[in-house]
Formats: structure tokens, sequence, C-alpha cells
């Protein structure tokens, strides 16, 4: 009997030890306790109107070895269209929820669009968010609304090393394996939606109507693949815009929330146009260039056309240009992160009418805002290449460094047809060189008086230096401003992409 009686005690005394344990759990108050959260994100598909989605979960894992009490709150409260679930317990706030040391729960999610809500933004998306003694995190939630265009990255994209992942906006190959050529148009509906890079394929025509908003998701693009085409053509009162797909206003002036705009080269009878069009919050607004894996390719007789196109806020540059032709009037490009034009290898360039302005905030900035050389560098060897035909004529070149606009040109071949004229221009660069065949028309280091630099108001006052410099032109897109203001209304015409007002 004392021999099996021991063994019965100490199974008694452990499990009322356990119990004991249980009873006293021990909750802690210190400060810097963080959830281990399975996700960061819950996504949804699209949803329509009405129908609710399936549920999602992701689970809360307490890593201290101590109990917690943690507040959880849906942070869009009763009008979100997200649904709670932590614990088995429904609701959109859980005051002290109890995860034990080591221990975890589940949070479960649904979402339902309002069906008699036509204005449903395309991205719907709210935050769970979590408050352990003091330390707050969050999960975002983010359903696709049914009211947009979406190009995605799934089962059918392209993944080829060293490019990022995309699928076709047009193009692409049949199921014989045969090339298909198409034109796509893109009408003023519904905005457009890119996750990832979308790619309009050779012999292919994107067309985007007047009007029309597209939107990127983090890290997305546009290729404009080599012999393909593009063509953005909005109004004055129905432009088109390029942006990230973050609506918040936080997100209204961050740059680098989404790639850029990839040009390649194509034939003569082929043009890239943009016409009254926004791009703005990229890493690249727009980047023109022989596929890299072609280096030794020509400039490209395929033009690039912009007229009254605003570029601005991008994290590296505005325009970034190799062996390329680019027509340019009424352009603005403002505050990038390192040049808000750079031109680079061989190239032939028209450019009127045109202001760069770089006051970049976001960091310090040691590149100019204007920056053109005739080379570029292959895994083999430096490449110099001719710049013929080239133009640059009543435009403005400033910002907050000393020298914002700066050329350098490999002495092997230099340009052979090359001209400043008509010209503002902030820069420690001297005007006397055959770029300037006329330096009594390049105003250096000279006031523009902008409206306000500071807020990305680059109108200039009556007192600029850039008033009444400009000269006429034949170019029938110099008529008017950016604006649509009439140039020759007061008989003066003023440097830059916009005219003076009062």
């Amino acid at each position: 009997m004392r021999t099996a009686f021991l063994p019965l005690i100490l199974i008694i005394l452990a499990a009322g030890t356990l119990t004991s344990c249980r009873k006293e759990a021990k909750f802690t108050d210190e400060s810097g306790i963080s959830l281990d959260l399975s996700r960061d994100t819950v996504l949804f598909d699209t949803l329509f109107s009405g129908v609710g989605s399936v549920t999602k979960r992701f689970v809360a894992r307490n890593p201290s070895a101590n109990a917690v009490r943690v507040d959880i709150a849906l942070e869009g409260g009763s009008p979100s269209p997200y649904r709670l679930n932590v614990d088995g317990a429904t609701g959109i706030t859980f005051d002290d929820v109890e995860i034990l040391g080591g221990d975890s729960i589940y949070v479960f999610v649904e979402v339902t669009l309002d069906q008699g809500n036509s204005s449903n933004p395309f991205i719907i998306q709210d935050h769970v968010l979590f408050n352990t003694n003091g330390t707050a995190q969050q999960v975002l939630l983010e359903a696709w609304g049914q009211n947009a265009h979406f190009i995605t990255i799934g089962p059918d994209s392209i993944q080829i090393e060293g490019l990022p992942s995309f699928s076709y906006i047009a193009g692409g190959l049949d199921e014989n394996g045969i090339q298909i050529c198409e034109t796509v148009t893109w009408v003023d509906d519904l905005p457009y939606v890119i996750y990832g890079y979308g790619v309009v394929d050779s012999c292919c025509t994107l067309i985007i109507e007047p009007g029309v908003d597209v939107y990127f998701h983090g890290g997305g693009g546009l290729w404009v693949y080599r012999y393909g085409q593009i063509k953005a053509n909005g109004d004055l009162s129905q432009p088109i815009t390029f942006q990230g797909d973050r609506l918040e206003p936080f997100y209204a002036e961050l740059p680098g929330q989404w790639d850029r705009i990839w040009l390649n080269e194509g034939p003569a009878e082929f043009t890239n146009e943009f016409s009254n069009v926004l791009i703005k919050n990229a890493l690249v607004g727009i980047q023109c260039e022989n596929v890299p894996w072609r280096p030794e390719e020509p400039t490209s007789a395929q033009k690039l056309i912009l007229n009254s196109v605003k570029i601005r806020n991008c994290s590296a540059a505005g325009i970034l240009s190799r062996n390329y032709s680019i027509q340019a009037t009424n352009l603005l490009v403002g505050d990038c992160g390192q040049y808000g034009v750079a031109l680079t290898g061989g190239g032939e360039y028209q450019f009127e009418h045109f202001t760069i302005a770089n006051y970049w905030s976001y960091g310090i900035r040691q590149t100019p805002a204007f920056y053109m050389n005739n080379v570029y560098q292959t895994a083999n060897e430096l490449q110099v290449r001719d710049i013929s035909n080239s133009t640059f004529i009543n435009g403005l070149v400033h910002g907050s460094n000393e020298n914002e606009f700066q050329f350098s040109f490999n002495d092997l071949q230099l340009p052979s047809s090359l001209s400043f004229t008509h010209a503002l221009l902030r820069t420690t660069q001297s005007s006397n060189s055959p770029y300037f065949p006329d330096p009594s028309t390049i105003y250096r280091n000279q006031n523009p008086s902008f409206v306000d630099a500071s807020a990305r108001d680059f109108h200039i006052r009556p007192n600029s230096a850039a008033a009444d410099r400009a000269i006429p032109s034949s170019n029938t897109f110099a008529l008017f401003d950016l604006d649509g203001v009439d140039r020759g209304i007061d008989g003066q015409r003023d440097l830059g992409c916009y005219e003076v007002t009062p």
C-alpha cells in the first residue's frame, strides 16, 4: 500500500500545483512587450456590393513568460465594413483580452461592402489595433472593391530573373505561342489599379483616354516594352493621373510609393505620348531607354512626346533617359530625391517652355535638378554616344542647391548639335561654351520668384527674373501655358511652363 500510495500523492500534488499556477497566472504591466502577429496584412480578393467575404484569420501570440491584458479595436469603428471576432466574441472593441505567457488568440475578420454605396473606394482599408501595456501594433485590412479595373499578379503572371513580376495589359502569346498584337483602350469609367508591373508588349498599343486615374500598388509600375506604344492624352479639364494606391492624407505627397513608367525603344513611326498628365510619388516618374540587355542599340528612333505634363515628388528622378529622343513642351518636373531630369548617353531633345525646380525636403540632395552627359557604362565598356539635333529654349532650372544645372561630356565625341538659349539657370557652370550660342539670353543665378516653392507652387510672380524673357514659338503646344493661359495675351512671354498671372 505504501509503495502504491506515494506515486498517487505525487500525482495529486502535481495536479494541485498546476491548478494553483493556472489560478495564479501572473499578469505583467511591463512596457515594451510586443505581440507576435502572424500577419501584418489581411487581404481580401475583389468583392461585390452586398456579398460577404470569406472569413480570414490571424494569430496574436504573447511571447512573454507572463500573462498580459491587451486592448484590441477595429480602427474604423462601427461605420467600417469589416467585422471582428476575437476568441469567440464579436464586436469592434475588446478590452483587457487575456493572453497567458507563451499562449495565443485567434482574430477572425470578414468584410461586406455597402450595397447602396456606389462610391465605394476601390481599395477598402482598415486596421486592427493592439495595445499591450502601451505598445501599439496594427494589422492592415485590405479589400479590393468591385468598382475598379485590376491588373494583378496571379498564377498567369510572368517571372523572369532580374525583372519584376509582370502581367500583360496588351500582348503576350496566344495558346499556340504566337505573338498577340492588339490595341487596348482604357476609358474613364473606373480607376485602374496595377499590382506588380503591367506590360504593353511589342506591336501593341495602350490608349488611355482623358480623365483616367491609374493607381499602382507598392512597387508596381507600367512597362511599355520595345516596339510597343502608349498614348496617354488627357485634356486640360480631364487630366490623366498616375500615382500610388494609398489614398489616406498621409500618403498624398509621400514619394517612392510605386516604381516607374518604363519605356523601351522602337521605330520612328511609333511614339509614346503623354499630354495633360500628372505623374507623382514614384521612385522614377518616366524612365526611357533601350532595354538594358541590348546595350549596343543606337539611340531610339521612337520619340517620347510630353505636352503639358507634371512630374513631381519622385524619390529618385522625374525623367531618367538613356539613348532616347524626347520632345517636351510645357513640362514641369518638381522636387525629386536626386535628379529632376537626367539625360544620359545619346539622344535627341527638343525642350521648350519647361520648368525644372528641385526643393527636395526629405533629405540631403547633392545632385543637380538637370543633368546631361553622353556616356553610359555597360558590362564591358564605357559607351560614348552623340547628342544631336537638340535644343532647349524658354526654360527655367532652379532649386535649393547652388548648382542645379550641369552637363558633362566625354571629349571622344562631343555633342554634334546642342544649344541652350533663353533660359534662367541656377548653376556654377560657365555659360561661355559652344552649347550657349548666345550667352546674353542665359540668365544665371537670378531669382525666379516662385509663388511658393515650399508648397510646390512653381507659378512665377510679376517680379520674376523669368518674366518677359521668352521668345515666340511656332510650336502650337507652346501657344498656351501649362494652365491653358494664352501666352500672347499681353504681347510678352515668360520663361518656364507658366505665364505670370496677376
